[in-house]
């Protein structure tokens, strides 16, 4: 299963995505999170990919260079 966010990921979107990853990760054996989509990001939004990436069930794709700069800034 494949969710694909479009846009702006901050803390008011991250709630909702978190839910999704949730239920995809219930229903389905493997969660892909495609990241090619997304504009903006904030630390919010970094924390659950930093969680999604480390999860046996979910594989982060789609990363943009700024999107990997952050998350390696932050250890991840």
């Amino acid at each position: 299963m494949t969710l694909k966010p479009v846009g702006d990921l901050t803390i008011f979107e991250v709630g909702a995505l978190c839910e999704e990853v949730k239920q995809a990760a219930a229903a389905h054996p493997q969660v892909e999170l495609d990241l090619s989509e997304i504009d903006k990001l904030d630390a919010a939004a970094l924390q659950l990919l930093i969680a999604v990436r480390r999860s046996e069930h979910c594989v982060l794709t789609g990363m943009t260079d700024p999107i990997r700069a952050r998350m390696t800034e932050l250890g991840a």
